[in-house]
């Protein structure tokens, strides 16, 4: 890593005929440091985690840069404070006037420290801070976030592009203070180095595919995207079948938001804080994926009519209600109404944030969830608004398109000359329900340089014009991400009716399923999808082996069947997104990161947990699953968890830092990471559900 003054004038072309850029690939990394100043004393960032609620309320938060890495190609350039980076911006302003891009791994976290020093411009965020893109307004660089390209942490994208290069582990201690007078050593400025090197060789990889840093997609979902736009753009009959699809009408573009869904994650409160042996995991394969491609979705612009009850609902037709409940109490001792997307509750009895009973509620839902809903509670129902579509099967060409990338991922899987390919195709393949789920018409996220973060909404008339517009590029229409939803979702719901006592946890496309349930019904489920994909393959003539493509030994991999997951010799469950298991390992497979608490026989035990917010290393935290009980505290020193908050006003502080030198920093805004910890706990009605004997009830099963 070479000082930026010394700089050496680099090869570079510009290309482009209206709006010329420069081909260098730039990268941009900065590392911070994070102190505290309580009782008008400056306190290590690190110290936080020692003090009392009290005390952490007092603190005032500050950060500083205190090196600043700017790749050019592969070569990195250092300096240590923000006049020495604009000094060499400058330089390189001087020497290439074009446009330049510069690519940053999250980007929200040093467009923070950037705001406060520099003119930002075009800022382009998703939401309030989660920035996407923006511009030097006085530098002609463009920044990028490859985070948000890859959704993947800088640790891990060496990893799945197989890089040359790898980000490196360990030789720069956070914990200590340091400015920007601070001596970095050797292997410290190693470390800074690589961390743009990662980047640099990430471009390179994505130049392979799209051969101009403009070209190269600035999200996740969008490289999958991307490929299908360039696959139906001149494809007038795609558009003109998606175009149907698009609704226009303001009214029901707010049912659809008001009536989409995501998956069901939901733990059954009599299982819950209890340890429950032999558990056996089933997930759908491509749950999402498989209802795309054989399903029936909204074919044309929902309309109004005037149905009251589900026995004047066609098979043929998808319907947009609105509907008005009395008196409704679920059947099942799994609960599956969500609290938050109900219009209205009068009432309510709640399981963590799913609706047991209410006197009234109002919900806007698609038949699917309609009929699901009128089959799982009973109580009396009013439709107050009803509009329907007509049903029919996605375009060929898309469903195609998704069949190809699950063929693809299925034959590169496990041979290790196609790991690269098979992380692309598998990337791919996962984004295609983000992309089918993508609303495209948000109210706009402003930022400015005086005034800060702000929200404009959109009005009616903007609206108006995106869903005009929307139905002209006829790419996707959003009802059918309502539905993907929907169906998956009534797929694994279906299922845990049948099954009810013997759930013990849900999670999207995934069940849990204690001791003594009825497999057939995941074997009858499985002839149900089978014979579904044979009928869509004969009613699209499409060949049925691309529904269920084989891999490298010749395994067939059939799209939406339940498969066998794991087996868990211990379960334990708090609520949704918290669980923990212990299950059997053979030692030569264990890795460094897995919690043992047993070897034995050749086997291993681990633990393992899902808790929202805590990393899976939180793990060995846990030396039994019986400690996994309300306010088991994950401290730091086993889940590495930091907490960010944003300072956006810091005064002139005097630090020293961790060699005792003291020096005045002068950075006006910035991110304060401090340790945090974990604290398990329930929902105070969800608690108060599992302790109260009143509330247990029979099963009772309709025929």
């Amino acid at each position: 890593m070479l000082y930026y003054k010394k700089y050496i004038r680099h090869e570079h072309s510009i290309i482009g005929k209206r709006k010329k850029y420069d081909t260098t690939i730039y990268t941009f990394d900065i590392e911070t440091s994070s102190y505290l100043k309580l009782n008008n004393k400056v306190i290590p960032g690190i110290e936080y985690q020692n003090l009392s609620k009290e005390e952490q309320e007092e603190c005032e938060y500050y950060s500083c840069m205190y090196i600043w890495m700017l790749g050019v190609n592969d070569i990195v350039y250092y300096g240590r404070t923000w006049d020495e980076l604009k000094e060499f911006l400058t330089i390189l302003n001087n020497y290439i006037p074009d446009k330049k891009f510069m690519f940053i791994h999250n980007l929200s976290f040093e467009f923070q420290y950037l705001r406060g020093n520099f003119n930002l411009c075009d800022v382009v965020a998703r939401k309030k801070r989660k920035v996407m893109k923006c511009n030097f307004e006085d530098y002609n660089f463009e920044c990028r976030c490859t985070y948000l390209m890859t959704n993947l942490p800088l640790a891990k994208l060496s990893e799945v592009y197989n890089l040359p290069v790898a980000k490196k582990v360990g030789d720069l201690d956070y914990s200590l203070v340091r400015t920007s007078i601070t001596p970095l050593t050797e292997a410290e400025l190693g470390y800074c180095e690589y961390d743009c090197l990662v980047v640099y060789y990430y471009i390179k990889y994505e130049l392979e595919t799209y051969l101009e840093l403009n070209k190269i997609p600035i999200t996740s979902t969008g490289h999958v995207r991307r490929e299908l736009k360039n696959l139906v753009l001149k494809d007038f009959k795609y558009r003109r079948i998606v175009g149907k699809a698009i609704n226009t009408n303001p009214h029901i573009y707010n049912l659809l938001m008001e009536a989409f869904m995501g998956g069901y994650t939901h733990a059954n409160w009599i299982y819950a804080d209890e340890v429950i042996k032999n558990v056996d995991s089933w997930d759908f394969t491509s749950s999402y994926p498989y209802v795309l491609v054989s399903y029936k979705y909204p074919s044309s612009e929902f309309k109004r009519c005037y149905i009251t009850k589900r026995e004047e609902m066609s098979k043929r037709l998808a319907y947009l209600l609105v509907v008005k409940f009395k008196n409704i109490k679920c059947k099942y001792f799994n609960n599956f109404i969500s609290q938050s997307k109900c219009r209205r509750i009068v009432g309510g009895e709640y399981d963590n944030g799913r609706l047991i009973s209410a006197e009234e509620l109002e919900i806007t839902l698609t038949d699917i969830d309609f009929y699901f809903i009128l089959d799982s509670y009973k109580g009396k129902y009013e439709i107050l608004e009803a509009y329907y579509a007509n049903y029919n099967y996605l375009p060929k060409q898309f469903i195609n398109f998704v069949l190809d990338k699950y063929i693809i991922k299925t034959e590169y899987k496990g041979i290790p000359e196609k790991e690269l390919e098979y992380n692309r195709e598998k990337a791919k393949f996962n984004a295609l329900y983000g992309m089918s789920v993508t609303n495209t018409i948000r109210d706009e996220v402003l930022f400015d340089n005086t005034e800060g973060w702000m929200e404009r909404e959109l009005t009616n008339e903007e609206i108006e014009e995106s869903l005009y517009a929307e139905k002209k590029q006829a790419f996707l229409s959003f009802a059918y991400g309502v539905w993907v939803t929907a169906y998956a979702r009534n797929n694994l719901l279906r299922n845990v009716l049948k099954l009810d006592e013997y759930v013990v946890y849900c999670d999207t496309d995934s069940i849990k399923l204690a001791p003594g349930y009825d497999k057939k019904v995941i074997e009858d489920y499985n002839k149900s999808v089978e014979k579904r994909i044979e009928f869509v393959s004969n009613a699209l003539k499409i060949n049925i082996n691309r529904y269920k493509p084989k891999d490298i030994k010749g395994v067939e991999h059939m799209l939406g069947v339940f498969d066998s997951d794991a087996h868990y010799e211990k379960f334990i469950t708090q609520g949704a997104k918290k669980y923990a298991y212990e299950y059997l390992k053979d030692i030569d497979k264990v890795k460094d990161s897995d919690n043992v608490i047993e070897e034995k026989n050749g086997l291993a035990r681990v633990i393992g947990i899902t808790v929202s917010g805590v990393p899976k290393s939180g793990a060995k935290a846990l030396k039994d699953l019986n400690d996994f009980k309300d306010d088991f505290v994950f401290s730091y020193k086993d889940t590495n968890k930091n907490l960010l908050i944003y300072a956006d006003d810091m005064k002139n502080i005097e630090v020293t830092d961790y060699l005792g030198n003291k020096y005045l920093v002068k950075d006006k805004t910035g991110c304060c990471v401090v340790p945090t910890t974990y604290v398990l706990g329930k929902a105070l009605e969800y608690a108060n559900l599992l302790n109260d004997e009143s509330s247990a009830r029979a099963i009772y099963k309709e025929g």
